[in-house]
């Protein structure tokens, strides 16, 4: 069992079949095919069921799949370990960053990314933080601004800066005049995030525990950025930062069980390595929030 055998057997997974693995490999379907017999007389087990052109993962093969995945995340830690410069003053970030932070702690870290350390080159990535912290546990990501709470025992996180989510609607809103309860806002429509964001199943069982119904989401968004001018003169209301509402002509819907207050922070692959690199822009990001 070697690097390479690793290698084409997740291809062969991802693709689903052994010559569309070949194809991104640009080698030949028989190295394929005697990669994977190489590995099933190795472990003494099948790994793959065939089905026409198509594979399928046996039991074992799914637990194998996932320890080759990781055994190959490991060396490419290695490698990039190995290969990066010790001073931090080079080399290439991806920094994954939630829409709500982005304009309030980015602007001022790179521009002393490109004032101080300009051989430091940024990938940025912005979006829902399901999203988000997928691609950095896919390692697609070195470094994510999201809230610290979603990290969990996943991820290691450092806090950076707070940051409250309320209830937001259009000013003049039927909701504005009067003081609003939950059930008042079960009588409007609202504009949300998919179930899968974490600020949208934090809402939803703010309503459980009240003993309500979840919000009838008549719009569903993956980016909230647009959520402003979506919600135009309607009567819609949704949830979102309030750091965020200057000059949107929203304005916040007060009422105490569906105010959350969270930290936002950085988020790295617990036990990933960090290139000097990384550590510079993770530096700067500190600097802006104690500036």
């Amino acid at each position: 069992m070697n690097e390479r055998d690793l290698r084409y057997f997740v291809a062969i997974v991802d693709c689903r079949g052994i010559g569309a693995a070949a194809q991104r490999l640009g080698v030949t379907q028989p190295a394929v095919t005697k990669c994977v017999d190489r590995l099933e007389d190795v472990l003494r087990t099948p790994l793959l069921s065939r089905k026409g052109r198509y594979v399928e993962l046996t039991p074992a093969g799914i637990l194998f799949h996932r320890r080759a995945k990781a055994i190959l995340l490991r060396m490419e830690d290695a490698m990039q370990e190995l290969s990066n410069h010790a001073t931090g003053h080079s080399g290439h970030v991806r920094l994954g960053a939630a829409a709500t932070m982005t304009e309030a702690l980015l602007p001022g870290a790179l521009k002393r990314v490109m004032r101080e350390t300009p051989g430091i080159t940024i990938e940025l990535a912005t979006g829902m933080n399901d999203v988000l912290r997928e691609a950095l546990r896919e390692n697609r990501l070195d470094l994510l601004i999201s809230p610290t709470a979603e990290g969990g025992d996943e991820f290691e996180s450092e806090p950076l800066i707070s940051d409250r989510v309320v209830v937001v609607a259009r000013r003049g809103h039927p909701l504005c005049s009067t003081p609003s309860t939950m059930a008042d806002m079960l009588h409007y429509e609202w504009i949300l995030p998919p179930s899968t964001v974490a600020l949208r199943r934090w809402l939803d069982h703010s309503f459980e525990r009240a003993g309500l119904s979840h919000p009838r989401v008549q719009v569903e968004v993956n980016s909230l950025v647009l959520m402003p001018r979506l919600i135009g003169d309607t009567d819609l209301i949704s949830f979102a930062s309030s750091q965020k509402l200057d000059g949107t002509g929203l304005v916040e819907i007060a009422c105490p069980e569906t105010t959350h207050d969270r930290s936002f922070g950085l988020l790295y692959r617990r036990d990933a390595f960090r290139s000097p690199a990384v550590d510079t822009v993770a530096a700067f990001l500190r600097s802006v929030t104690k500036g």
